[in-house]
């Protein structure tokens, strides 16, 4: 029985990725940075650096950051860190705003998916900042990573280094 439900799970996932490749153009693959989760003396979430979205379609990519922020508000550099309030909530207003006009989009991630790192987080960021988020449905974010365990196993990282050092 848990091989019949791994394959099923593996067919499932493999349908999936090709849903998403056949639909390309309303794809969007996101990843993030933020500040470090361990050097936050005050115990606040980290803050949001950097945002990057790029089209599956066309491989173009649109960036959100507190230091573009930063440079087209002409805040000197030395400036920036006592400003970060104010230009993190502008790149996630940018950000929130890019989202409205992509809700109907599949929103490919890495693991983006808990408070700790992923959309929540943004989310909270955001809210904290003062903002309102624009919420992506559940049903379009799509954990890549998932599928790939689905399909390869989860030792499947480990397995494929082991299989290329052998080629080394």
């Amino acid at each position: 029985m848990a091989t019949l439900n791994k394959a099923k799970r593996r067919k499932k996932a493999f349908e999936k990725i090709i849903a998403m490749v056949d639909n390309a153009s309303h794809a969007l693959v996101i990843h993030y940075s933020c500040e470090s989760f361990y050097n936050i003396p005050n115990g606040r979430t980290p803050r949001i650096t950097s945002i990057a979205v790029r089209y599956l379609a066309t491989g173009q990519t649109k960036s959100f950051s507190i230091h573009k922020v930063a440079e087209l508000q002409n805040v000197p550099f030395e400036d920036i860190e006592k400003e970060y309030n104010s230009l993190e909530k502008e790149m996630l207003s940018d950000f929130y705003n890019f989202v409205k006009n992509h809700k109907s989009f599949d929103w490919i991630h890495w693991n983006m998916r808990d408070i700790n790192y992923g959309f929540e987080a943004i989310d909270h960021r955001y809210s904290v900042l003062g903002g309102v988020p624009e919420q992506i449905s559940d049903e379009k974010k799509v954990d890549l990573s998932r599928y790939l365990v689905d399909i390869f196993g989860l030792r499947y990282i480990v397995d494929r280094q082991q299989q290329v050092g052998h080629f080394l």
